[in-house]
C-alpha cells in the first residue's frame, strides 16, 4: 500500500514539476519518458511487472499507454539484444527457433517493424493499427526488459517519448 501511495505522490508531482509546452517528463525504472501532457487517467497496477497505464481516451480503452517490465519472456536463451536483432532479421545468433518464430507471429507479422538506436540503447518497434509495442532492454545488472504500449500513439509521436535516449 505504502509503495503505491508513494508512486501515485511521485507520478502526480511529475506531471506538474516536469510539464512542458506539449509533454512531461515521467520516470520508470531510471529512464525518463516524453509523454503527452494531461492524461485523463492513470494507475499503478501494483503486480510484479510494476505495470504503469496513463489514459488519454474518453471510451472505454480508448488512448492508453502502458510501461510494464517483462521479467518472464522468452529469450531464447539468448541476451536481449540480441534476440530482438535476430527477431528483426538483423543478425543470426543461436536463439532458441520456436522462442523467435513465436515471437516473430505475434509481433511481427503485419506490422512495420524496425530500431531506433541511441548512445547505447536500442528501442525495438512494433508498429500496427491500432496497437503498438517498444520494447528494450536496460543496461542495469539485471538486463531488464521495458515494454512501452499504446493503441494511439503513432510512430512518430511514439518515438519523441525516448527523445533523450536518441540521437
Amino acid at each position: 500500500m505504502k509503495r503505491s501511495t508513494l508512486f501515485l505522490l511521485a507520478i502526480t508531482f511529475s506531471t506538474f514539476a516536469f510539464a512542458e509546452s506539449d509533454h512531461f517528463k515521467m520516470s520508470y525504472h531510471g529512464y525518463n519518458f516524453y509523454l503527452p501532457e494531461a492524461p485523463k487517467a492513470f494507475g499503478f497496477l501494483g503486480s510484479k511487472n510494476d505495470t504503469i497505464v496513463l489514459k488519454y481516451g474518453d471510451g472505454p480503452g480508448e488512448g492508453l499507454v502502458g510501461f510494464s517490465v517483462e521479467s518472464e519472456m522468452a529469450t531464447g536463451g539468448c541476451d536481449p539484444e540480441e534476440f530482438f536483432k535476430e527477431v528483426l532479421g538483423k543478425a543470426e545468433n543461436d536463439c532458441d527457433r520456436l522462442a523467435v518464430e513465436s515471437f516473430q507471429h505475434i509481433f511481427v507479422e503485419d506490422r512495420d517493424v524496425g530500431a531506433w538506436s541511441g548512445e547505447g540503447h536500442n528501442f525495438y518497434y512494433f508498429v500496427s493499427d491500432p496497437k503498438t509495442t517498444v520494447f528494450f532492454a536496460t543496461r542495469d545488472s539485471n538486463n531488464k526488459i521495458l515494454k512501452v504500449d499504446t493503441n494511439f500513439l503513432t510512430k512518430k509521436t511514439l518515438k519523441k517519448l525516448f527523445k533523450e535516449y536518441l540521437h
